[in-house]
């Protein structure tokens, strides 16, 4: 199927590893140029670089910014100069995160701050920031990546629920305003999903339980229908579609990819 992105333009915000990746990775094969936003450098280099190569030299643009977002004046910093290097934005992808897990009492409030400056003011910061253009324009496509947790949290990740859940309600209510202008945002609700970090907290229950990482994996997918966790490209091939004018009528809406997981009306 021919989703009609090539020549669009992006930004995605943590880009440069796991699912954020992934997405940039699709939509660059479908011929997308990218700003690829993340706080490490290192990182965020070795991805742009990863996807030029595979490419070839005939391959949409990459061009990579470090910043902070969960500091205003850098998310409008990225804005800016995402306009300048790319000439406009059709597609913004926000995957930006300060993940904490944990006993909610052994969170210090620090700790409470980064996840909500960095996710939750950092996704609202950007929409607010590129919005404008999106709309002066009259077309542009928003997609948070936000998780389940908004609706199901759980013992070691209240804040990031907090914070989930508020998101879910922000893109719900500002996609009625967006809409005016024929700019459409919806959200991406991905469950448990192989990533490399998800990866890390597999080998520290294991090593914890004494066992295995399969068999943590194997006792985490028996709560799944399925029976298996989803995986980064799933999530990137849904973002595709809400990505391109597919879909043109829907907006405000929150895609569950979970493998049947959360209960939900």
């Amino acid at each position: 199927m021919d989703l009609g992105l090539s020549g669009k333009t992006a930004i995605v915000t943590g880009a440069s590893r796991g699912i954020g990746l992934a997405i940039a990775s699709a939509l660059h094969r479908e011929g997308v140029s990218l700003v690829l936003v993340a706080r490490s450098h290192e990182a965020l280099v070795r991805a742009a670089r990863a996807l030029t190569a595979r490419e070839g030299s005939a391959a949409p643009a990459v061009h990579p910014i470090v910043a902070d977002l969960g500091m205003r004046a850098e998310v409008e910093r990225v804005v800016a100069q995402a306009i300048a290097r790319l000439g406009h934005v059709d597609i913004l992808v926000n995957n930006a995160a300060q993940v904490h897990t944990g006993g909610f009492f052994e969170m210090a409030e620090d700790d409470w701050q980064a996840v909500w400056q960095v996710k939750a003011f950092g996704y609202v910061r950007m929409v607010a920031a590129l919005a404008r253009h999106m709309q002066e324009r009259e077309q542009g496509s928003i997609i948070n990546v936000i998780g389940t947790a908004a609706r199901t949290p759980t013992e070691d990740f209240i804040v990031g629920s907090m914070v989930n859940a508020a998101l879910l309600n922000f893109t719900r209510g500002i996609a009625r305003i967006l809409a005016r202008k024929n700019v459409r945002i919806n959200s991406i609700s991905p469950g448990w999903t192989r990533t490399e970090g998800q990866q890390r907290h597999l080998e520290m229950l294991a090593a914890a339980q004494g066992t295995t990482v399969e068999e943590v994996e194997r006792r985490e997918a028996r709560g799944v229908p399925l029976r298996r966790l989803v995986t980064m490209e799933e999530i990137a091939e849904m973002a595709l579609l809400l990505a391109s004018d597919r879909l043109p009528a829907m907006t405000g809406e929150d895609i569950i990819i979970d493998g049947g997981a959360t209960p939900s009306i």
